[in-house]
């Protein structure tokens, strides 16, 4: 054991004083602290909490759970080691491992049989060991056609309610929506998205009663694991999507923390015509056009004013006002304020809503107020971190802040869970590699972005600025001539990102006056 000791003693100057990590100070102090308390015997100890108050100098009320530092950095590391590995190191007679799961460090023989573990203790699960599910678009078999909004309605209020879930991995809305109508099996659906389960079923509406009907299909074998029929009056509508979410947790044996089996039946409402109008506004937003903002904020008011406790009518009220005040839409003085307004309102009737809390950090950002934005966002998604919106919403707060890395890594983790990307997706990672100054990924992101929507102005603008920074002088003017005639060549339409670090600001506001494309005050 002292031979091996002291070919690991030897082995460690020559990793640390590596051109790779001299230009990387932080990842070499990690590891540096990650292979000195694993020869100290004190791998049991390299807990998250301890590492980013000792390694990184957080303070004490450091919470893991809702800043990812220590991931983050430790996810850098291990590229950082791979990449020495391959190079520099290539001919060492030890190689320092990393494993996922855990942060005690590997020592291994180079060509060995057998890796020597300075830590036996085995990794925890990782996230791959959870159930993973998909919610399909409930089927309209109601009477009127009318109705599929409302059997789209209360697929959106599952997902809401089963994404809560820690113990479970969900695939979000718009990929599950994606796969409507599909003629794809049971299996090769689950093969595209990745997941073992699948929900499938129907909604049927008739006067004041719903059924609804739901398959849980088990991927592997194509069989279902569940299958009921749940019938309720339409007043008791939260009941019946509480006792399927039930049916689905019993089925997949997920179990449940404390504070997750008390979510159960806290976003209801008294009111039909409140969550009806509610649905409504759903079936609305998720167009993304001028004209179905409106209506959705038609639909959002009006289920406010069925019912002015209803905390989830208020989040997308805000959220509708906001979309279109940024997007410059609606230029009517103070409807910001009023989007602020209604998203602390929701909080207040409802502070254990996720979408509510990840709104109101949405509305901040806005505001640019950076740590009231942060705070909320990573509230939200602690709460809830199957919701990629909530996870791209924390992204592009602390990218607008400049921590391009932190952004990064929710981007990524958001991607998983929704592997048909959007127009907004790509714009969100666009602006992690554009602050961490990678413009090549960057260009990527945001190419893939103008191909997925030839009108979402965020995109083609932000392509234009990177064009500029790299000298690519043609592909910069045709951007330009696009965003100019994308908004009929007035800059008061420009979309303004809401930095919140000054460096940023500035430097943006540079180079979108050196392209032509600097937005003018609407007054």
């Amino acid at each position: 054991m002292e031979n091996d000791l002291a070919t690991i003693e030897r082995s460690l100057p020559r990793l640390f004083s590596s051109p790779g990590f001299v230009k990387s100070p932080r990842q070499r102090d990690l590891l540096r602290y990650l292979v000195d308390q694993t020869l100290a015997g004190n791998a049991d100890r390299l807990k998250g909490y301890v590492i980013g108050v000792e390694v990184f100098g957080r303070g004490a009320d450091f919470d893991p759970a809702l800043d990812a530092i220590v991931r983050v950095e430790v996810g850098r590391l291990r590229s950082k080691l791979r990449e020495y590995y391959e190079g520099d190191g290539e001919t060492d007679a030890v190689m320092v491992a990393l494993p996922k799961g855990g942060y005690a460090v590997e020592f291994r023989q180079r060509n060995a049989a057998r890796p020597e573990s300075a830590s036996t203790k085995p990794a925890p699960a990782g996230v791959d060991e959870r159930p993973s599910l998909v919610v399909l678009p409930l089927s309209n078999l109601g009477p009127e056609p009318g109705n599929d909004y409302f059997a789209d309605g209360i697929t959106d209020s599952l997902i809401f309610e089963l994404s809560r879930l820690s113990g479970l991995f969900l695939i979000s809305r718009q990929s599950s929506f994606a796969y409507r109508n599909s003629p794809l099996s049971s299996e090769a659906i689950a093969a595209a998205l990745g997941v073992g389960f699948l929900l499938q079923g129907s909604v049927q509406r008739a006067g004041n009663r719903v059924r609804v009907t739901v398959q849980l299909i088990d991927a592997s074998t194509g069989g279902p694991l569940l299958s009921e029929r749940f019938d309720r009056d339409i007043q008791d509508i939260f009941a019946l999507q509480d006792e399927v979410t039930r049916s689905i947790v019993r089925a997949l044996q997920i179990r449940l923390a404390p504070a997750e089996a008390e979510l159960f039946g806290h976003e209801g409402t008294a009111s039909v015509e409140a969550h009806d109008a509610l649905l409504r506004g759903y079936e609305s937003h998720w167009k993304y056009t001028p004209k179905s903002i409106v209506e959705a904020r038609h639909y959002f008011s009006q289920a406010v004013e069925y019912d002015l406790q209803y905390a989830p009518a208020h989040a997308w009220l805000a959220r509708s006002m906001l979309h279109q005040w940024m997007m410059k839409w609606d230029t009517t003085p103070g409807l910001r304020d009023h989007a602020v307004h209604h998203a602390r309102l929701a909080v207040e009737l409802n502070p254990r809503l996720p979408y509510a809390v990840a709104i109101l950090g949405w509305v901040y950002l806005w505001c640019k107020q950076r740590d009231s934005s942060i705070a909320c966002c990573r509230q939200a998604v602690s709460m809830d971190s199957n919701n990629p919106e909530l996870l791209n919403f924390l992204s592009m707060t602390l990218s607008s802040a400049g921590f391009g890395e932190e952004a990064l890594f929710y981007s990524e983790r958001a991607r998983r869970l929704n592997p048909h990307s959007s127009p907004f997706y790509e714009f969100v990672l666009g602006q992690s590699y554009f602050v961490m100054e990678d413009y090549e990924k960057a260009i990527i992101a945001f190419r893939r972005g103008c191909e997925l929507s030839e009108h979402f102005i965020p995109n083609h603008a932000y392509l234009c600025t990177v064009y500029e920074i790299v000298g690519m002088e043609d592909k910069m003017r045709e951007r330009r001539d696009h965003v100019l005639a994308l908004i009929g060549g007035d800059l008061k339409r420009m979309i303004e990102p809401p930095w919140t670090d000054e460096a940023l600001e500035k430097f943006y506001r540079h180079l979108m006056r050196s392209v032509g494309l600097e937005p003018l005050e609407t007054s």
